[in-house]
């Protein structure tokens, strides 16, 4: 019975690997909770042609313990995930801080030209990558044969393509040190002889790179190790240390490893050819070396790409101009110039560039040489340059026998050129200017006439239009006319052609005048002085006899508006008004009662005392419409309306306002705030002219929006009382005076408190009145001068009348010493 079942595992064992030609036998039948893989895009990432389902690796298990594992990897990931973010705000800090390049090649690791790949997930692998030890490989067949698997290779460099989940047994593949692009191949190929794989597609990715540890050394900014996935080259790990500094080298940097050769790394080789970088992957604990770089030269002028370059063994002048580009087209190769400095002093070297390329030679350059092309200042010299009454101007092409008359048939003269002269302004060997008269007739005609003069380079020819030889004259036209403007003069122009011109007179001058102001010359011809004409026009606007009015230059022509001619003009007057809205003028001596009329009357809820009327430009004009009304036509506030006044009639008010400096806790709350806010700016601002402008703009601001408390009205009470009896008295300590209260009335009038000896006299206050408790002046106070030190000052002044007594005495015992 063993025996038995033995050979029947061994049964089933054979069908479940297929026979020796590669063909898998039939799979099982799987349950129906086991999901079906998917298809797995190239970058490792589900497609949408399988559903939802999921690789057999990824399923869904009920292990808690699995659970636990998945959480702590997911936790794992977003904390590295965090960290490489803040590593990457670190380095392009860092990279922002770095100097600009000095070596040209230097900027590559500086500008992000090249970045360094920091995440070992989500790499994209090239053909080139070395595998190794740590390196996760993900596989995925789909299509007719369904396999998926994702593993890391072994300390021994295998990797396991086996499928427990499945059944799969595969014997393991070793990849150590292999290709990526021949990785793939071997697994391809391993798989085949395992699995039926035709009609299926494959994904073999780099799911996670391994870490490798990297040495940089020399004349780097930061040097020292650095940890990064292997699918970085050497120039991305040199991205990492900020790349050479600014007397590193860019061409001789060294790659040393213990499993191959040292590898010399050129900038300049990976500029022209960036697919030499994947001969530059690291393995663990290779070295990567900067010297200092030896032989550097400067490039200036007429260059594609000025700048410093390293040169290495074998490269002089014509390689370090092919590094930079080249030379640009309008550059001098004759000469070019060469500074060098060579035994404690400073030489200029001549080099004819033209001859070293024709003669296929270099010219050797040394360290810290500088080289300077020219640019060729006159790009051309064989043309000429035609201007004026032709067709082409411009400059021409001329030969060592063009003549006159081929440029002149190139360029083409116009029917309005003068034909007599023209001048061939030519520049002598001394620089001085020669102009030469010809006939453009002879020229033309005959092209063999001694005229016909052969052409020099830099010669100018200008042929003159006929209208330049003609005095051109305006006559000008103002006033109510449509457009008005300037006009062309000539002979034949007459006033009526003007007026059509000008698109005809307006409205606003009917029965007006036309004046014409004429330029005049006396009798000898010596002085000016000015005519006028004086055309009336009619009410059809139409001027007589203006069809034969022939003008001359500087006629002025200025279209009257008449004087009774008026455009309506609007007056407006709105609130408690029975038909409020604008109305137009009836003529200029309008007044307010009349709108009042016209408007329909005043309604019952009209709040008399408050009426105002707004004029344009001036402001507030105060309306009593109370005693207006009262009084009717001979009232003074009946006032001659102008166009754009506004009557406004406000609504019954049966409140009135106090504001300013009263004790009432809703304003002197905010006033203590708004006065220690002042006192602060005071205390910022320097000097008094600030201080006073401050002060100037607060008090405009606190007239425009007091702030206010709004009271019931009491018939025939004046200020003082609503002060006490709402308003808790004046507010002293912040500088309240019962001689600042005043009222302003609604309709904008103002009255003030008369004192007489120790009485004082309020104004009464009516409806919709503020009654304003005004605050004493701000005194600025005055800056404090230094206080005189004056123990200094007797100090000093001791110290130099001690001095002077000394010169003295001196002076005088000299003088008492006899003579010799």
């Amino acid at each position: 019975m063993k025996s038995f079942s033995f050979l029947l595992g061994v049964l089933f064992y054979f069908l479940s690997i297929g026979d020796t030609t590669g063909q898998i036998a039939p799979t099982p039948v799987e349950p129906i909770t086991k999901p079906i893989p998917v298809p797995i895009t190239p970058n490792g990432n589900p497609t949408n042609n399988g559903g939802t389902t999921t690789p057999l690796e990824k399923q869904p298990t009920t292990d808690l313990g699995q659970e636990a594992k998945e959480a702590e990897k997911k936790k794992k990931k977003e904390e590295s995930d965090k960290q490489e973010e803040e590593r990457k705000i670190r380095f392009n800090e860092r990279q922002e801080q770095l100097p600009q390049a000095k070596i040209w090649g230097q900027q590559l690791f500086r500008d992000k030209s090249i970045e360094i790949f920091s995440g070992n997930r989500d790499i994209k692998a090239i053909d080139k990558y070395l595998l190794g030890v740590g390196d996760e490989i993900s596989v995925t067949i789909w299509g007719r044969t369904d396999y998926s698997a994702s593993e890391p290779i072994d300390e021994d460099g295998y990797i396991s393509l086996s499928n427990p989940y499945r059944g799969t047994h595969i014997p393991r593949l070793y990849l150590k040190g292999m290709r990526f692009d021949e990785a793939r191949k071997a697994i391809v190929s391993r798989l085949k002889n395992h699995m039926n794989v035709n009609n299926s597609q494959a994904s073999i990715t780099l799911n996670y790179s391994r870490s490798v540890t990297i040495n940089i050394t020399g004349e780097v900014f930061d040097p020292g190790s650095y940890t990064i996935p292997a699918v970085n080259t050497a120039f991305n790990a040199l991205v990492a240390s900020g790349g050479p500094s600014q007397i590193g080298s860019v061409r001789n940097i060294k790659v040393f490893s213990s499993e191959r050769k040292v590898r010399t790394l050129d900038v300049y080789e990976f500029i022209k050819n960036p697919k030499i970088a994947d001969d530059f992957f690291l393995v663990n604990n290779d070295y990567i070396y900067i010297p200092r770089a030896e032989r550097v030269v400067e490039l200036e002028g007429a260059i594609e790409r000025p700048y410093f370059y390293e040169l290495i063994e074998g490269e002089d002048l014509l390689e370090v101009i092919e590094h930079a580009g080249g030379l640009r087209p309008d550059a001098y190769q004759r000469n070019i110039q060469i500074i060098r400095y060579e035994n404690d002093e400073e030489k200029l070297i001549d080099v004819d560039l033209a001859t070293l390329y024709r003669s296929n030679s270099n010219f050797e350059l040394k360290n810290g040489d500088r080289i300077s092309i020219d640019r060729i200042e006159q790009a051309y010299a064989n043309y000429v340059t035609v201007k004026g009454a032709v067709r082409l101007p411009g400059s021409y092409e001329i030969k060592s026998n063009s003549t006159i008359s081929e440029v002149l048939i190139k360029s083409g003269i116009i029917r309005s050129a003068i034909m007599q002269k023209i001048y061939v302004k030519r520049l002598r060997e001394d620089l001085s200017i020669k102009y030469i008269p010809i006939n453009i007739f002879d020229v033309l005609k005959d092209s063999t006439s001694a005229e016909n003069l052969v052409l020099k380079p830099f010669d100018e020819i200008e042929v003159k239009y006929k209208a330049d030889f003609i005095d051109k004259y305006n006559v000008k036209i103002y006033g109510a006319i449509r457009q008005p403007g300037d006009f062309e003069y000539s002979d034949s122009l007459t006033l009526a052609d003007v007026l059509y011109m000008a698109n005809g007179i307006k409205l606003e001058a009917t029965n007006s005048i036309a004046e014409i102001s004429r330029l005049k010359l006396d009798e000898k011809g010596n002085r000016t002085y000015v005519v006028f004409k004086e055309l009336p026009i009619n009410s059809e606007l139409v001027i007589e006899g203006a069809e034969n009015f022939s003008l001359e230059p500087y006629d002025q022509i200025f279209i009257r508006k008449s004087k009774d001619f008026e455009t309506p003009q609007n007056i407006q007057i709105d609130g408690e008004i029975r038909r409020p809205g604008l109305y137009t003028m009836q003529n200029k001596e309008e007044r307010v009662l009349s709108l009042i009329s016209r408007a329909g009357g005043i309604t019952e809820a009209a709040f008399l005392e408050g009426a105002q009327l707004i004029r344009r430009r001036e402001g507030l004009v105060l309306l009593d419409l109370e005693k207006l009304l009262d009084e009717g036509e001979k009232s003074r506030f009946n006032y001659i309306l102008l166009p754009g006044d506004r009557v406004i009639i406000p609504t019954h008010k049966n409140l009135v306002s106090i504001a300013g400096r009263v004790n009432h806790p809703h304003i002197k709350e905010t006033a203590e705030i708004e006065l220690m806010e002042r006192d602060l700016e005071l205390a910022k601002l320097g000097t008094p002219i600030e201080q006073k402008e401050y002060l100037l703009d607060r008090e405009k601001a606190k007239i425009k929006n007091p702030l206010k408390v709004n009271i019931p009205y009491h018939e025939g009470k004046r200020a003082n009382f609503y002060i006490k009896e709402y308003g808790a008295g004046i507010d002293r300590k912040l500088g309240g005076r019962k001689r600042l209260v005043y009222v302003r009335y609604a309709n904008g009038a103002v009255k003030k408190t008369k004192s007489f000896l120790f009485f004082k006299k309020y104004p009464k206050v009516e409806k919709g009145a503020m009654v304003y408790v005004d605050e004493k002046e701000v005194k600025i106070k005055k800056v404090k001068k230094n206080p005189v030190n004056w123990y200094r000052v007797i100090t000093d002044s001791l110290a130099v009348v001690t001095s002077g007594l000394t010169i003295y005495a001196l002076i005088a015992a000299l003088q008492r010493q006899p003579e010799q």
